[in-house]
């Protein structure tokens, strides 16, 4: 276990002043969420923007906020999170509700936890941390939010990194670090003697700093404040006999012996200010923050769950001239127990329950006494026979009018919590999309706080939908979908009521006049046919496995390619199933099946075909090869050669393939892309591949940044010939098309709308195909919807 030795740094105008503000650190307290039993956490926190907080209260609030972390149990990591996203959220409805009045105010936050050898760190805003340890010296920094702190975005990115320490490990962070501060700055700082980590970090420095420097080393898991020597600290107004450190006052119990504090001897003769202290017994936690010597009441630590976040505004500006150190105490009772004298008759559980049986009918006899009357004026035929209810009956009905009540209260009460948290939502969501209309220059926090009014404005609709939350949706998704490139399909549906239940459309053939589903479920394809009055479904056309038929051995098919229909067999799909069989499927009647020649080693499982000028290609993801097969008309006899020469790219995973000329373009269900060109001249030169071949994006310039997706769930490919030669790569997951060129480059990205009031979230595409038409069909499981493209 290790102790940390603190040195705050607050330089200002060449002076060293005694305390820094939001600058809090804790050690577990006596009872502690499960996971937070070896926790040390400390944090320190620099609020910038156009107004200031007292630092009683930004100290108090920071302890706060520290204290939820013993109660969160998990991780480490979660719980840095769940802390992180606490601090944000009150900053952030602080900048919101005073978003009129143009006051906003953001956050740089560095977080450490030290659990036994180990530290973790997040970053947040414009922070750093440097750690210098045995082996190496290391830097770490918030390279997720764009120098976005706390305050300004909900969905806040935490980027965590953790640490091995040994003995004299050094760790230096600061919320706005010097620029000249870089990883070679704290080299061997594990090494040097604090003297010279002093005269290396301030040798180098202006008049002003605000950093924080720990020392690591063998203890019992405290907490250690002391000073960097070698710089002039403030002067106070304390009388020279003051300048000794003043001793603890130890509440222990009379076994336990008082901690020895070891002094803080000043580094030169001029006086230092007054340490307060306040210790409860050894294994009470211990809790450090610099702050003024006025403390912060449990009262001014305000609890974001119970009420909005105020923060009192610094009138002065000045800092505080002195710090506190202190530890939260507790006080145990023991209640001694006593043994109720025994006694004869009936138990008290036993009376209680005598008299609620004894009140129930009491007023049940009173409610079947005004029943009775009421029926006698209502029904005077029944006056001379008054009604009579049993016993039971009487209690049924005193327990079930309560009850009765009971409910409808619920139901009212649910009704209208309903409505208020729908109000809150839609409030929040309104003032995010005021704010954004004030950073249109300001694109990064544009895009934030529209993504944010956009979150509210969901949390909002889950209550309920209203015309004005209707059209703030629509108002900021456009917005949304300009900046982030984003173009709407509006989808309509292309067979009314889909294809039969049990269904699901896995790949999807386009042409001018029909239309090929291949069902995943059946292995077969159907074939619909425009008319006058929309697609018509060709009973006849028979393409896939047949039970009826004892010359058709094909299993399920796995995919299709349109074929020229000046062929012989006058078929327009070659389908073929994973084990290499093939059938030319024929409008209006069954198909001609056949099988392809085998390489060498034999079909393993067939993936996916492509069709390219008279060269069928085949990926056999099983046995790690695409195929490639020159055709005599639509006809392939001939024995297959392996595309690829030397290199050969991993392709279990690949899903499926694309063929532009001498180009293959190979899909995995990473989300991954293959590029590979084919050789004619092998004596010259082989065939390569890219692996993996990067994605560009060409939404923001005219030069492509490199991106990744790695939240897509890319799951089929489509390629478009010239003039409009692109790649559609389909979404299930994002429940989109990303639309790139040839060049890998990315274009735009299609979102479905359903016209038809279909709720996209309810459904996931399956399947896609892009006809010469420029006409998208989308398939989700048996749903069949068509769009033109933008």
């Amino acid at each position: 276990m290790f102790d940390i030795n603190l040195f705050p740094i607050n330089l200002e105008q060449g002076v060293d002043q005694n305390s820094l503000p939001g600058l809090a650190a804790l050690t577990p307290p006596r009872k502690t969420a499960r996971g937070r039993e070896n926790d040390a956490v400390i944090a320190s926190i620099q609020i910038s923007g156009t107004s200031a907080i007292a630092v009683e209260s930004l100290n108090g609030w920071l302890l706060k906020k520290l204290e939820g972390y013993y109660q969160t149990a998990g991780t480490v990591t979660f719980a840095m999170k769940t802390l992180v996203e606490a601090l944000n959220s009150d900053l952030l409805d602080r900048n919101l509700k005073r978003v009129k009045e143009g006051i906003r105010m953001s956050g740089s936050l560095n977080l450490v936890v030290l659990k036994r050898n180990s530290i973790y760190l997040v970053n947040i805003g414009t922070s750093k941390s440097w750690f210098a340890g045995k082996t190496d010296t290391l830097e770490f920094a918030d390279a997720d939010n764009q120098g976005r702190g706390l305050g300004v975005d909900q969905n806040l990115a935490c980027r965590f990194s953790t640490c091995e320490i040994t003995e004299n490990d050094t760790l230096t962070f600061a919320c706005q670090p010097p620029e000249i501060w870089k990883a070679d700055t704290f080299a061997g700082c594990n090494t040097l003697t604090n003297e010279a980590v002093s005269r290396r970090i301030y040798n180098q420095m202006g008049s002003e700093l605000k950093a924080i420097f720990i020392r690591f080393t063998v203890g019992k898991g405290q907490i250690k404040l002391d000073s960097l020597p070698g710089r002039n600290t403030a002067k106070v107004n304390i009388e020279k006999d003051s300048a000794e450190v003043i001793e603890p006052e130890i509440q222990v119990e009379p076994t336990l012996p008082a901690p020895f504090v070891e002094p803080i001897m000043p580094a030169i003769a001029e006086p230092v200010p007054a340490v307060e202290w306040s210790m409860p017994p050894p294994e009470n936690d211990q809790v450090y923050s610099q702050s003024s010597t006025l403390e912060v009441s449990d009262e001014d630590n305000f609890d974001p769950s119970t009420q909005p976040v105020q923060f009192e505004e610094s009138q002065s500006g000045q800092p505080p001239v002195s710090l506190t150190l202190r530890r939260r105490s507790g006080t145990h009772q023991q209640h001694a127990k006593t043994k109720a004298p025994k006694h004869e008759g009936p138990s008290g559980a036993q009376v209680a329950a005598g008299k609620v049986t004894q009140g129930m009918v009491s007023g049940a006899k009173v409610l079947g006494s005004s029943v009775s009357s009421f029926t006698q004026k209502v029904l005077p035929v029944l006056a001379d026979e008054p009604l009579k209810l049993s016993r039971g009956t009487l209690i049924a009905i005193a327990i079930a009018v309560p009850m009765l009540i009971v409910i409808l209260a619920g139901a009212v009460y649910a009704s209208s919590g309903k409505s208020k948290q729908f109000n809150q939502n839609l409030i929040l969501a309104q003032q995010y999309a005021m704010q954004a209309e004030l950073q249109v220059n300001d694109p990064p926090v544009y895009l934030a706080s529209l993504q944010q009014s956009m979150f509210w404005l969901d949390k909002a609709e889950t209550y309920g939908q209203t015309d004005s939350s209707a059209s703030l949706r629509v108002k900021v998704q456009a917005e949304l979908d300009i900046l982030q490139g984003v173009q709407r399909l509006e989808m309509v549906e292309v067979i009314p009521g889909g294809l039969p239940a049990g269904s699901v459309v896995t790949q999807i053939v386009a042409t001018a006049t029909d239309l090929y589903l291949l069902d995943g479920t059946s292995g077969t394809v159907k074939r619909y046919s425009m008319g006058s009055s929309g697609y018509q479904l060709d009973d006849a056309f028979n393409c896939g496995p047949d039970e009826k038929n004892p010359l058709n051995n094909l299993g399920k098919l796995v995919d299709m390619v349109p074929v020229d229909v000046n062929n012989t067999f006058k078929a327009t799909i070659l389908a073929v199933d994973a084990s290499g069989n093939t059938e030319f499927c024929v409008p209006g009647t069954a198909g001609i099946t056949s099988s392809l020649t085998q390489p060498d080693q034999g079909w393993k499982s067939l993936k996916a075909i492509s069709l390219y000028n008279n060269y069928l290609y085949v990926l056999d993801i099983a046995g790690n090869a695409v195929y490639r097969y020159a055709g005599n008309g639509i006809q392939f006899e001939n024995k297959p050669t392996l595309y690829f020469d030397n290199q050969i790219p991993a392709l279990t995973e690949a899903i499926d393939i694309e063929v532009n000329g001498d180009e293959l373009y190979i899909l995995r269900s990473n989300g991954q892309m293959v590029e590979c060109t084919y050789s004619h001249m092998k004596d010259y030169k082989l065939t390569e591949c890219q692996d993996p071949a990067p994605y560009g994006d060409m939404r923001t310039g005219q030069n492509p940044a490199a991106i990744n997706f790695p939240e897509a769930k890319f799951v089929q490919m489509r390629m478009t010939a010239a003039p409009d030669s692109s790649i559609y790569l389909l979404d299930a997951g994002g429940k989109a098309m990303y639309h790139f060129s040839l060049q890998r480059n990315l274009q735009k990205i299609l979102h479905p709308r359903f016209l038809d009031g279909v709720n996209l979230d309810r459904v996931a595409p399956t399947a896609v195909a892009v006809s010469s038409a420029r006409i998208v069909f989308l398939a989700f499981g048996s749903q069949i919807y068509f769009a033109p493209l933008p």
